[in-house]
């Protein structure tokens, strides 16, 4: 019947998208898309021409070097990658500083998807990269970075030295509050008003459990420096080493 020779010409009237084609649109695009294999030997499938516009690596350097994928990671955002290498991506994007060839430190928003194979098993990482605005900057920034710790609010993680701390709810708001004034003195007062917010009923003696607790676990392990300083009869403040 002529109706339904109708959709068939025009298919075939049309020019297939070649393979060629694809990998050019790709290369063309400043955004970086690639597929990386997380079962050995680990490595780049693939690696668009984006990568060399935004960090100088080529990605011929990147299919010869797989551990590019974490040496281009700032090493205290490292822990972010490995998280996803070893158990997938997540729902949300992850931000991170990617180090260029030529030293600089570039803010990257990656979107990445697993894939599984037949038995279910995590056996590549796809993903597109861009960079972004620097998020420590700004009215409210979403991540803060004082010295070798990193907060991250929109995930509700933080990272010290390159390695995840386990924060309760309190000890995140009170880190938070200090890391959003580096080097000035926030009043004990107005850590016992975060915690009373919070979940627990705040007191003098609270928030100085709290600080002691929080203190312990983001301390530079030397017992020498504290990053969390006490200013006698006024309050805490955050020592950006």
């Amino acid at each position: 019947m002529p109706t339904l020779m109708v959709p068939a010409i025009r298919a075939a009237d049309r020019s297939p998208f070649r393979h060629r084609e694809l990998h050019a649109l790709i290369d063309r695009a400043t955004d970086v898309v690639f597929r990386y294999r997380v079962r050995p030997p680990e490595g780049f499938d693939f690696v668009s021409r984006g990568v060399t516009r935004l960090t100088g690596y080529t990605p011929e350097e990147h299919y010869a070097h797989p551990d590019l994928v974490r040496r281009l990671v700032h090493p205290d955002d490292r822990p972010l990658i490995d998280d996803v290498l070893s158990s997938g991506a997540t729902a949300s994007p992850i931000v991170l500083r990617w180090l260029s060839k030529d030293g600089r430190s570039v803010w990257v928003e990656q979107r990445d998807t697993s894939v599984y194979d037949d038995c279910g098993e995590l056996a590549a990482i796809e993903g597109i990269a861009r960079a972004v605005p620097d998020p420590t900057r700004g009215a409210r920034p979403s991540i803060r970075i004082a010295g070798h710790v990193r907060l991250d609010l929109d995930r509700g993680r933080v990272f010290v030295d390159g390695r995840a701390i386990h924060l309760t709810r309190s000890e995140f708001r009170l880190l938070a509050l200090l890391m959003d004034q580096p080097g000035e003195t926030v009043s004990r007062q107005r850590l016992m008003e975060e915690l009373r917010d919070g979940t627990c009923a705040a007191s003098s003696r609270t928030c100085e459990v709290h600080v002691s607790k929080l203190r312990a676990k983001i301390d530079d392990g030397t017992g020498h420096a504290e990053r969390i300083e006490t200013v006698r009869g006024q309050g805490y403040r955050f020592a950006s080493r």
